[in-house]
């Protein structure tokens, strides 16, 4: 017969300490129980799945007080940046301070790092967890989050501007140089970003993002994704909410008024992510000349 644990004292809450434990009264032998997660030395989590903020929640309780930041792919995650999944937790202490846990990678320098906070949870700043990602990160990926910390807040482009340029000896600098010249305002998801890098890529002009599309007249058609105004091209990019009913019926009326407004629109979808060729030659021929012009569907 298999005993029911003993109820915990509902101040400890989800995760807690052994030590917070024991000052309730918990006995030892409970906290060995299996129903409790032992994530790292001295700490126990109560639910079987924590999600990254109560992992992050948790192991903060077994860290340096007010001197630790989550930092790297935690912070970026935390902060929902799209980037890699890591399974691990990133943390940035000063450069007196070392501590070795289980499911826990240490970095240095948090003296010289802007601290944030997501979720109340203390989290390196978004301009510099862009850098400290620049060497295990591509050039695309870097693009991609530069994006994402622009669009989230504009004047975070002068942030990663200043954090580059005040960084001249850090690891991944050339890298991320490169990528901040890439950064552009206006994108609204991570496959906005890789389409404007294989147009650049392929030697088209830099398209405006996300802007208005008018009639020869001047009236207001709708929002294009990528617009190159001169040649009178669109390309939509549809992400997965674009194949909603409701959705497909108002891009499709917004897209024939651009059409009868003398615009090409070329449609573009997570299968053109697998093979770009043949969408990239289309919009390749729109841009040549009223003559080259395509509407793909």
């Amino acid at each position: 017969m298999v005993r029911t644990p003993s109820q915990l004292p509902p101040e400890l809450g989800v995760s807690f300490t052994t030590r917070e434990a024991a000052a309730h009264g918990v006995s030892a032998r409970r906290l060995r129980h299996r129903a409790l997660q032992k994530p790292t030395r001295g700490l126990r989590i109560t639910i079987a799945d924590p999600d990254l903020v109560e992992r992050a929640t948790a192991h903060l309780k077994v860290l340096p007080a007010d001197r630790t930041a989550y930092s790297h792919a935690t912070s970026s995650a935390l902060l929902g940046l799209p980037d890699r999944d890591d399974p691990q937790l990133h943390v940035t202490l000063p450069d007196d301070v070392f501590v070795r846990r289980k499911g826990i990678v240490m970095h240095r320098g948090l003296q010289r790092r802007t601290i944030w906070y997501a979720h109340d949870l203390p989290v390196v700043s978004p301009a510099e967890t862009w850098l400290d990602l620049a060497p295990s990160r591509t050039i695309d990926e870097l693009v991609v989050l530069g994006d994402a910390i622009v669009q989230r807040r504009a004047a975070l482009a002068s942030a990663l501007r200043h954090t580059v340029e005040t960084n001249s000896g850090a690891r991944g600098i050339r890298r991320a140089r490169e990528a901040l010249e890439l950064i552009r305002p206006g994108v609204l998801s991570p496959q906005e970003t890789l389409w404007r890098l294989r147009f650049r890529a392929a030697g088209f002009p830099e398209p405006e993002l996300n802007v208005a599309v008018r009639d020869r007249v001047g009236r207001w058609l709708g929002l294009g994704d990528f617009v190159w105004r001169a040649q009178r091209v669109v390309a939509e990019y549809d992400g997965d909410y674009h194949f909603t009913v409701a959705q497909r019926r108002h891009d499709q009326l917004r897209r024939r008024a651009m059409r009868t407004g003398d615009w090409t629109v070329i449609e573009l979808n997570g299968a053109d992510n697998h093979n770009p060729r043949p969408a990239l030659r289309a919009i390749g021929g729109a841009l040549r000349g009223p003559d080259r012009r395509r509407e793909c569907s």
